[in-house]
């Protein structure tokens, strides 16, 4: 019970969050002006129709994601049971899904972090540069470091905020072991689990982005 009301509540605050976006960052003006560099006026206006027609998809899509998403950090981070079955084969799989859910609202302080900037630090913003920011990231940094479109998603990654949720990740694995491991080892479970789950997706990404540039 206590993993679906905080499921619901993340959920909720990730709603706000497109609420926020759509209402005060991405708003139609906004949109219009970014597709009208490279689109006729007639493509951009059936694209807004059917923005306002679907409204209720992004919604949905985050509902699912979400749910993938805490559903498949846990089932990275049971692999820790067979790493150690000593000291932590009493943990369940609803105790990482709530781990899970409870390491997830670092990056809801992300997202109102990147509303907070756009709305108040920095408002003459374009869609390209909301689009290619991230929170205290490399990304921010890329001009710097590689224009290349695959490594766009490596580099939002490499954020304060993901380490952050590695850190509660960890914490909470040495939490439920009732503290037999030491906090080192549990970082280097959740590096060894949850990292190379992580490592599997960003090459995926990675992948199909650079596929998609030829």
């Amino acid at each position: 019970m206590k993993n679906f009301i905080l499921f619901v509540s993340i959920v909720l605050c990730y709603f706000l969050l497109i609420y926020l976006d759509k209402t005060y960052i991405s708003t139609s003006s906004k949109m219009i002006d970014f597709l009208a560099k490279d689109y006729p006026n007639e493509v951009v206006q059936n694209y807004m129709e059917n923005q306002k027609k679907w409204w209720w998809v992004g919604y949905v899509a985050t509902l699912l994601l979400i749910g993938i998403k805490i559903l498949l950090v846990a089932f990275c981070l049971n692999f820790i049971k067979l790493l150690d079955i000593s000291s932590l084969n009493n943990i369940k799989f609803s105790d990482l899904v709530f781990l899970s859910l409870i390491a997830e609202s670092v990056f809801i302080i992300a997202g109102f972090y990147k509303f907070v900037y756009f709305h108040w630090i920095d408002p003459d913003y374009t869609l390209e540069s909301l689009q290619t920011y991230y929170p205290i990231s490399l990304l921010n940094l890329r001009e710097y470091l590689s224009t290349e479109k695959w490594l766009t998603y490596p580099l939002q990654l490499v954020n304060l905020f993901e380490l952050f949720y590695w850190g509660i990740l960890a914490w909470g694995i040495w939490e439920l072991s009732e503290q037999k491991i030491s906090f080192s080892k549990s970082l280097g479970l959740t590096t060894i689990t949850y990292g190379a789950g992580l490592l599997f997706w960003v090459g995926i990404v990675s992948f199909f982005i650079l596929n998609a540039q030829y």
